[in-house]
C-alpha cells in the first residue's frame, strides 16, 4: 500500500512553490527570509512552509497580524488555544520567555501534539505590539528541522516600536563614572528557546533576569529570577548589603543572601508554594565599572568587569565590547521579579 502523504492531509496544500534561494520577502507587516528547500503556499491569512523526508516532517506557518487584546500573555494564550489546542489537540504548553524583537513583546511555548495519527512537537511564538499580534506556529517530528525553525523566527522583522528611553543622561551629558550615576536600578536579561527533539535543551530553555538596586545611603539590593521550561521549580535570589565606590572600582559587600525555589503554579511561569530556601555564600566582589553608550540601540549600559566569573553574576556576557564583563540597562526595572507572575 502506498504510504499517504501526511503533510498534504494535514494542511490541504494544492499548489507548491519550492523555495530554493534565501531572500528577504514580506507578508502583511512582517519581513522574513523563506527557509531554503521548503515548499511554500500563501493565502489571504497566512504563509505555510513545509518539508517532508521519509517519515519526518516540518511545517512553519506565519499568520497575518490581527488585533490583540493588549496583554502579550493573554494574546499567546488565546492563539495557543485556537491554533494548538483546538487545531492540533496539543497539550498545555511549557512556557518560556521569548524576549523582545523590534520593540514587540515575544511569548513562546512548546508542547507535544497528536491528531489523526500524526504526532510531534508544536512551538508557538507570538509577537505583540502596536495593538496587533503576529503568530508563528511550527510543528515537526524531527530534530533535523530545529535549525530551520530557529533561523526563520530569527529572520522575522516587524515594524519598529520605540523602546523606553533609559533614564541615564543623554550623550551630551554622559555619565562620568562617579558614585552618583550608580544610584537606581540596573538589570540584565537572558533567554533561550528549546531545541526540538533535543530534550536536554528543553531543560535550559527559559530566562534569567538579574537586577542591582543601588541606594544613595550606600546600601544595595540584588534580585534574580530564573525560569526553565522543564524544571519543576522557579528560583528567586534575594540579596542585600552595602557597596562602596573608589574611583572606578565598585565593591559589593553582601550581609544577607538567600535562594528560594518555588513550585510552578499551574505548571507555568508563576510562583506557587515554596519548595526550599537556603542561605547563599556571601561573596564580596570588587568590580571595575564604567558607563557605555551603545549608539545603535540608543542606550546607556552599566558595565561591570571582574577578573573571573562570580557566583552572583555567573559567566561573562558574550558581548566583547569589554573583556570579562556584564552589561546592565535600565529597561523594565519597574517589574517586581519576586511577584507571582512577571509576564
Amino acid at each position: 500500500m502506498k504510504k499517504p502523504n501526511i503533510i498534504l492531509a494535514l494542511i490541504c496544500i494544492h499548489i507548491f512553490l519550492t523555495v530554493a534561494i534565501s531572500q528577504t520577502a514580506k507578508f502583511d507587516i512582517v519581513a522574513y527570509t523563506p527557509p531554503a528547500g521548503f515548499a511554500f503556499e500563501k493565502d489571504a491569512d497566512s504563509l505555510r512552509f513545509t518539508k517532508e523526508s521519509g517519515g519526518s516532517f516540518c511545517v512553519i506557518s506565519l499568520t497575518r497580524s490581527v488585533d490583540g487584546v493588549g496583554d502579550p500573555v493573554k494574546n499567546f494564550e488565546l492563539l495557543w488555544k485556537g491554533m494548538a489546542t483546538d487545531g492540533l489537540n496539543a497539550s498545555a504548553p511549557q512556557r518560556g520567555k521569548g524576549g523582545e524583537k523590534n520593540g514587540w513583546q515575544a511569548e513562546v511555548g512548546v508542547a507535544g501534539f497528536e491528531k489523526d495519527g500524526l504526532k510531534g512537537a508544536a512551538l508557538l511564538t507570538t509577537f505583540t505590539g502596536n495593538g496587533k499580534v503576529v503568530a508563528i506556529l511550527s510543528i515537526t517530528n524531527s530534530e533535523s528541522c530545529q535549525q530551520d525553525i530557529e533561523v526563520f523566527v530569527d529572520s522575522v522583522k516587524l515594524p519598529q516600536i520605540a523602546a523606553p528611553k533609559a533614564s541615564v543622561a543623554p550623550p551630551a551629558a554622559a555619565p562620568s563614572g562617579d558614585a552618583a550615576k550608580l544610584i537606581g536600578r540596573w538589570q540584565r536579561s537572558s533567554s533561550s528557546a528549546p531545541s526540538y527533539g533535543n530534550t536536554a535543551s528543553w531543560g535550559t530553555a527559559g530566562y534569567t533576569r538579574s537586577r542591582y538596586e543601588f541606594n544613595s545611603n550606600g546600601t544595595y539590593a540584588y534580585t534574580e529570577r530564573t525560569f526553565r521550561m522543564t524544571h519543576p521549580v522557579i528560583f528567586i535570589v534575594r540579596e542585600s548589603g552595602r557597596y562602596s565606590v573608589n574611583g572606578s572600582t565598585l565593591t559589593v559587600n553582601p550581609t544577607k543572601s538567600t535562594i528560594t525555589s518555588y513550585r510552578k503554579a499551574g505548571g507555568g511561569d508563576a510562583l506557587g508554594t515554596v519548595a526550599a530556601t537556603q542561605d547563599r555564600k556571601l561573596e564580596t566582589v570588587s568590580y571595575r565599572f564604567t558607563f557605555h553608550y551603545f549608539s545603535g540601540i540608543d542606550e546607556w549600559n552599566l558595565v561591570l568587569q571582574a577578573d573571573s566569573p562570580t557566583l552572583r553574576d555567573g559567566q561573562f556576557s558574550g558581548n566583547t565590547t569589554f573583556n570579562n564583563a556584564w552589561y546592565f540597562d535600565q529597561k523594565y526595572t519597574d517589574t517586581d521579579l519576586t511577584a507571582v507572575r512577571i509576564f
